[in-house]
């Protein structure tokens, strides 16, 4: 299969138009506490969760996760990468970089209104899709960095939803470059691509430890 057809799949140049703020996080106080968050600092990496409101179809569509994934590649920003992403039924699971907590909050929030707009157009509908605050979780040794990818590219063995000898084709585990079994279908980081490039703990650094195999399941970070 040629890259064109494998990546985009998921192309990175559309727009969607829509209802911007009832689609994105509401105002009103969530279930989400709205506690300070921890530093965040560009060397670190961070696992952030999406989850959507109850009631709304399922992500777990290959229109959904098209979308999803134009929001994803769309935000990339010098100051604010996604570097994996993994998409569920009800919510979104991504491993981020940001230079700081500006670049971080600012990433998020038009990542999730770029997405909750083109969600909303395809189930003809208005409203909030993502009503809670995004979770968040610093990733600050190399093992939790290696446990945060396989937590999200191999997530949906936790949901099973998987076989033995298969990756994820709802998640970017298709650029991912540490499986103990198989290499890259594509190049993270390339004009075009869905994903960014991680810096060295995500591209480098964790690999002190054994390569992750596809059949691997997850555990906590």
């Amino acid at each position: 299969m040629t890259n064109e057809q494998t990546e985009f799949a998921f192309p990175v140049v559309r727009r969607w138009g829509g209802w911007w703020r009832k689609a994105g996080r509401k105002r009103k106080r969530s279930g989400v506490a709205h506690r300070s968050r921890d530093r965040v600092a560009g060397y670190e990496p961070r696992m952030v969760t999406m989850k959507r409101a109850a009631g709304l179809p399922s992500f777990r569509t290959r229109e959904a996760v098209r979308i999803i994934a134009i929001a994803i590649a769309d935000g990339q920003r010098a100051s604010f990468r996604v570097v994996h992403f993994s998409v569920q039924s009800n919510h979104v699971h991504m491993i981020v970089e940001a230079d700081d907590a500006r670049a971080l909050a600012n990433g998020m929030a038009g990542l999730t209104c770029r997405a909750a707009r083109g969600l909303n157009r395809l189930w003809q509908r208005r409203g909030s899709v993502f009503p809670e605050r995004f979770h968040d979780v610093a990733l600050r040794s190399l093992k939790q960095v290696r446990n945060a990818l396989v937590y999200v590219l191999n997530n949906h063995r936790k949901h099973g939803a998987a076989r033995r000898d298969l990756t994820d084709g709802y998640s970017s585990a298709q650029y991912f470059d540490g499986w103990a079994d198989r290499p890259p279908e594509l190049d993270a980081g390339r004009p075009g691509a869905g994903v960014a490039r991680g810096g060295w703990q995500l591209s480098v650094g964790w690999k002190r430890y054994p390569l992750i195999r596809v059949e691997e399941s997850p555990v906590g970070v």
